[in-house]
Protein backbone atom coordinates (compact mmCIF):
# COMPACT_ATOMS: atom_id res chain seq x y z
CA UNK A 1 0.00 0.00 0.00
CA UNK A 2 1.69 3.21 -1.26
CA UNK A 3 -0.36 6.06 0.53
CA UNK A 4 0.23 4.63 4.32
CA UNK A 5 2.00 5.70 7.29
CA UNK A 6 3.55 2.56 9.92
CA UNK A 7 2.84 4.25 13.78
CA UNK A 8 3.84 2.80 16.93
CA UNK A 9 4.04 4.19 20.36
CA UNK A 10 6.32 3.32 23.48
CA UNK A 11 6.57 3.66 26.42
CA UNK A 12 9.95 2.27 28.77
CA UNK A 13 8.33 -2.05 28.54
CA UNK A 14 7.03 -1.45 24.69
CA UNK A 15 10.15 -0.39 23.79
CA UNK A 16 11.70 -3.08 24.63
CA UNK A 17 9.10 -5.09 23.20
CA UNK A 18 9.35 -3.67 19.75
CA UNK A 19 13.07 -4.26 20.23
CA UNK A 20 12.29 -7.75 19.79
CA UNK A 21 9.41 -8.21 17.66
CA UNK A 22 10.66 -5.11 14.94
CA UNK A 23 13.69 -7.43 13.06
CA UNK A 24 10.47 -9.93 12.62
CA UNK A 25 8.25 -7.56 10.99
CA UNK A 26 11.20 -6.24 8.55
CA UNK A 27 12.08 -9.75 7.31
CA UNK A 28 8.77 -10.56 6.72
CA UNK A 29 6.73 -7.92 5.80
CA UNK A 30 8.40 -5.71 3.07
CA UNK A 31 5.91 -3.69 2.27
CA UNK A 32 6.32 -1.68 5.73
CA UNK A 33 10.18 -0.70 4.56
CA UNK A 34 8.27 1.25 2.03
CA UNK A 35 6.16 3.51 4.44
CA UNK A 36 7.09 6.33 6.39
CA UNK A 37 7.36 5.42 10.25
CA UNK A 38 6.33 7.44 13.11
CA UNK A 39 7.42 6.12 16.79
CA UNK A 40 6.06 8.62 19.04
CA UNK A 41 7.47 7.92 22.78
CA UNK A 42 6.43 8.65 26.02
CA UNK A 43 9.30 11.76 27.59
CA UNK A 44 9.14 10.96 30.93
CA UNK A 45 9.87 7.47 30.17
CA UNK A 46 12.11 7.04 27.07
CA UNK A 47 14.26 9.38 24.86
CA UNK A 48 14.60 9.83 21.39
CA UNK A 49 17.95 8.38 21.43
CA UNK A 50 16.92 5.28 22.56
CA UNK A 51 14.86 4.87 19.52
CA UNK A 52 16.84 2.91 17.26
CA UNK A 53 15.46 1.02 14.69
CA UNK A 54 16.74 0.30 11.36
CA UNK A 55 14.06 2.55 8.49
CA UNK A 56 14.98 4.33 5.82
CA UNK A 57 11.98 7.03 7.16
CA UNK A 58 11.82 6.93 10.66
CA UNK A 59 10.24 10.15 12.78
CA UNK A 60 10.31 9.97 16.65
CA UNK A 61 7.65 11.75 17.93
CA UNK A 62 7.82 13.27 22.00
CA UNK A 63 4.41 12.23 23.81
CA UNK A 64 2.71 14.47 24.74
CA UNK A 65 4.22 17.51 23.40
CA UNK A 66 6.91 18.62 25.68
CA UNK A 67 5.43 22.72 25.42
CA UNK A 68 2.35 21.36 27.22
CA UNK A 69 1.86 20.27 31.03
CA UNK A 70 -0.45 17.09 30.36
CA UNK A 71 -1.74 15.25 33.47
CA UNK A 72 -3.81 12.15 32.02
CA UNK A 73 -7.23 11.37 34.39
CA UNK A 74 -7.27 7.11 35.89
CA UNK A 75 -6.48 5.20 38.00
CA UNK A 76 -3.74 2.63 38.36
CA UNK A 77 -5.50 0.21 40.65
CA UNK A 78 -6.79 -1.38 37.51
CA UNK A 79 -5.78 -1.72 33.96
CA UNK A 80 -8.69 -0.28 32.19
CA UNK A 81 -7.99 2.99 34.18
CA UNK A 82 -4.56 2.98 34.38
CA UNK A 83 -3.56 6.88 33.87
CA UNK A 84 -0.25 5.03 31.58
CA UNK A 85 -2.45 2.95 29.44
CA UNK A 86 -4.66 6.47 28.71
CA UNK A 87 -1.28 8.53 28.13
CA UNK A 88 -0.55 5.97 25.43
CA UNK A 89 -3.91 4.82 24.08
CA UNK A 90 -4.19 8.68 23.40
CA UNK A 91 -1.06 9.25 21.80
CA UNK A 92 -2.98 6.35 18.91
CA UNK A 93 -5.71 9.26 18.01
CA UNK A 94 -3.53 12.48 18.73
CA UNK A 95 -0.13 12.02 17.44
CA UNK A 96 -1.42 10.57 13.63
CA UNK A 97 -4.03 13.95 13.27
CA UNK A 98 -1.32 15.84 13.98
CA UNK A 99 1.83 14.33 12.09
CA UNK A 100 0.68 11.74 9.01
CA UNK A 101 0.53 12.53 6.11
CA UNK A 102 -1.01 9.90 3.77
CA UNK A 103 -4.14 8.87 3.70
CA UNK A 104 -4.22 6.06 6.02
CA UNK A 105 -1.85 4.92 9.16
CA UNK A 106 -1.40 1.56 10.29
CA UNK A 107 -0.93 0.61 13.85
CA UNK A 108 0.95 -2.18 15.22
CA UNK A 109 1.47 -3.36 18.43
CA UNK A 110 4.88 -4.21 19.65
CA UNK A 111 3.75 -7.17 21.13
CA UNK A 112 2.87 -8.33 17.71
CA UNK A 113 5.35 -10.85 15.72
CA UNK A 114 5.51 -11.10 12.02
CA UNK A 115 5.42 -14.38 9.94
CA UNK A 116 4.74 -15.25 6.16
CA UNK A 117 2.40 -13.63 3.83
CA UNK A 118 4.92 -11.13 2.60
CA UNK A 119 1.92 -9.85 0.60
CA UNK A 120 -0.44 -9.41 3.16
CA UNK A 121 -2.09 -6.04 2.19
CA UNK A 122 -5.34 -6.66 0.33
CA UNK A 123 -6.52 -3.52 -1.46
CA UNK A 124 -10.17 -4.68 -1.71
CA UNK A 125 -10.14 -4.06 2.04
CA UNK A 126 -9.74 -0.06 1.21
CA UNK A 127 -12.50 0.03 -2.12
CA UNK A 128 -15.12 1.87 -0.09
CA UNK A 129 -12.52 4.37 1.58
CA UNK A 130 -13.06 2.53 5.21
CA UNK A 131 -12.71 4.68 8.56
CA UNK A 132 -11.24 1.13 9.94
CA UNK A 133 -9.48 -1.87 8.56
CA UNK A 134 -8.99 -4.19 11.42
CA UNK A 135 -9.05 -7.49 13.10
CA UNK A 136 -12.62 -8.85 14.27
CA UNK A 137 -13.32 -8.77 18.08
CA UNK A 138 -16.74 -9.83 19.59
CA UNK A 139 -16.89 -7.87 23.09
CA UNK A 140 -15.68 -4.70 24.75
CA UNK A 141 -13.85 -4.15 28.50
CA UNK A 142 -14.78 -2.91 30.57
CA UNK A 143 -18.77 -3.56 29.97
CA UNK A 144 -19.92 -0.06 30.15
CA UNK A 145 -17.53 1.83 27.99
CA UNK A 146 -19.85 2.20 25.13
CA UNK A 147 -22.37 3.67 27.35
CA UNK A 148 -20.11 5.56 28.62
CA UNK A 149 -19.25 7.45 25.15
CA UNK A 150 -22.95 7.69 24.92
CA UNK A 151 -23.23 9.92 27.86
CA UNK A 152 -19.93 11.91 27.36
CA UNK A 153 -21.43 12.54 23.82
CA UNK A 154 -24.51 13.55 25.71
CA UNK A 155 -22.76 15.61 28.11
CA UNK A 156 -20.75 17.55 26.02
CA UNK A 157 -24.16 17.66 23.21
CA UNK A 158 -23.51 21.37 22.58
CA UNK A 159 -19.77 20.88 21.43
CA UNK A 160 -20.61 17.73 19.37
CA UNK A 161 -23.19 18.90 16.65
CA UNK A 162 -21.06 16.65 14.10
CA UNK A 163 -21.87 13.51 16.17
CA UNK A 164 -25.10 14.39 17.81
CA UNK A 165 -27.49 14.23 14.85
CA UNK A 166 -26.80 10.68 14.22
CA UNK A 167 -28.71 8.39 17.45
CA UNK A 168 -27.09 6.90 20.57
CA UNK A 169 -26.07 3.19 20.31
CA UNK A 170 -27.44 2.23 23.64
CA UNK A 171 -25.25 -0.33 24.08
CA UNK A 172 -25.95 -1.27 27.62
CA UNK A 173 -25.00 -4.41 28.75
CA UNK A 174 -27.46 -7.10 29.61
CA UNK A 175 -26.17 -8.41 32.93
CA UNK A 176 -24.89 -5.65 35.63
CA UNK A 177 -22.65 -8.29 36.60
CA UNK A 178 -20.69 -8.86 33.29
CA UNK A 179 -16.90 -7.92 32.82
CA UNK A 180 -17.66 -7.04 28.86
CA UNK A 181 -20.27 -5.96 26.86
CA UNK A 182 -20.42 -8.45 23.49
CA UNK A 183 -21.01 -7.18 20.31
CA UNK A 184 -18.95 -7.58 16.70
CA UNK A 185 -16.03 -4.32 17.13
CA UNK A 186 -12.42 -4.78 16.51
CA UNK A 187 -9.07 -4.83 18.05
CA UNK A 188 -6.61 -2.81 17.12
CA UNK A 189 -3.37 -4.83 17.12
CA UNK A 190 -3.01 -4.58 13.54
CA UNK A 191 -5.27 -2.10 11.86
CA UNK A 192 -5.34 0.52 8.98
CA UNK A 193 -7.24 3.56 10.26
CA UNK A 194 -8.11 6.49 8.12
CA UNK A 195 -5.94 9.78 8.50
CA UNK A 196 -9.05 12.01 7.54
CA UNK A 197 -10.76 10.11 10.22
CA UNK A 198 -8.64 9.82 12.71
CA UNK A 199 -8.61 13.70 12.80
CA UNK A 200 -12.16 14.11 13.19
CA UNK A 201 -12.12 11.93 15.99
CA UNK A 202 -8.88 14.20 17.51
CA UNK A 203 -10.87 17.04 17.35
CA UNK A 204 -14.05 16.10 19.39
CA UNK A 205 -11.56 14.63 21.90
CA UNK A 206 -9.50 17.64 22.50
CA UNK A 207 -13.11 20.26 22.03
CA UNK A 208 -14.70 18.22 24.81
CA UNK A 209 -12.00 16.46 27.10
CA UNK A 210 -8.76 19.06 26.79
CA UNK A 211 -5.27 18.06 25.03
CA UNK A 212 -3.94 15.42 24.19
CA UNK A 213 -6.98 13.65 25.98
CA UNK A 214 -9.51 11.27 24.90
CA UNK A 215 -13.08 10.37 26.69
CA UNK A 216 -12.66 6.92 27.29
CA UNK A 217 -9.08 5.35 27.73
CA UNK A 218 -9.61 3.08 24.69
CA UNK A 219 -7.95 4.17 21.45
CA UNK A 220 -9.78 1.85 19.31
CA UNK A 221 -13.33 1.58 21.36
CA UNK A 222 -13.14 5.75 20.77
CA UNK A 223 -12.81 5.25 17.01
CA UNK A 224 -15.08 2.19 16.89
CA UNK A 225 -17.87 4.23 18.69
CA UNK A 226 -17.57 7.47 16.64
CA UNK A 227 -17.37 5.63 13.33
CA UNK A 228 -20.14 3.21 14.04
CA UNK A 229 -22.24 6.44 15.45
CA UNK A 230 -21.50 8.26 12.48
CA UNK A 231 -22.45 5.06 9.97
CA UNK A 232 -18.61 5.22 8.79
CA UNK A 233 -17.05 2.26 7.00
CA UNK A 234 -15.68 -0.59 9.00
CA UNK A 235 -13.76 -3.74 7.63
CA UNK A 236 -12.97 -6.77 9.74
CA UNK A 237 -10.43 -8.63 8.04
CA UNK A 238 -8.74 -11.07 9.82
CA UNK A 239 -4.96 -10.57 10.37
CA UNK A 240 -3.66 -13.84 11.81
CA UNK A 241 -4.06 -15.80 8.30
CA UNK A 242 -2.22 -12.90 7.01
CA UNK A 243 0.98 -13.23 9.09
CA UNK A 244 0.68 -11.63 12.00
CA UNK A 245 0.56 -13.04 15.80
CA UNK A 246 -0.14 -11.36 19.11
CA UNK A 247 1.19 -12.77 21.98
CA UNK A 248 0.62 -11.20 25.68
CA UNK A 249 3.82 -12.77 27.74
CA UNK A 250 7.60 -11.75 27.76
CA UNK A 251 8.43 -15.86 27.17
CA UNK A 252 5.79 -16.10 24.65
CA UNK A 253 6.70 -13.08 22.56
CA UNK A 254 10.81 -14.14 22.38
CA UNK A 255 9.59 -18.30 21.56
CA UNK A 256 7.21 -16.68 18.29
CA UNK A 257 10.27 -14.11 17.47
CA UNK A 258 12.47 -17.28 17.67
CA UNK A 259 10.41 -19.16 15.37
CA UNK A 260 9.74 -16.37 13.50
CA UNK A 261 13.36 -16.03 12.52
CA UNK A 262 14.65 -19.24 12.38
CA UNK A 263 16.25 -19.25 15.98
Amino acid sequence: MDDCTLVVGVDEKHLRQLERTYPTWIAHKSSLVGMPMIVFYDRDQVKASDINLRHPSLTAVAWPPPELNIAFWGDASSKWTDPQRHKMLAGFVHVPAQHVRTKYWLKLDTDVVATGVPNWIDRYWFADRPAIVSHPWGFTKPADQMIRLDIWSLHCWKQLPELNKYPLLQMIPTSPDSDRLKHPRIISWCAFFETEFTQFCSELAERTCGPCQIPVPSQDGYMWYIAERTNRSIRRAKMKPRGWEQWMTKSNIEKAVSRSLGG
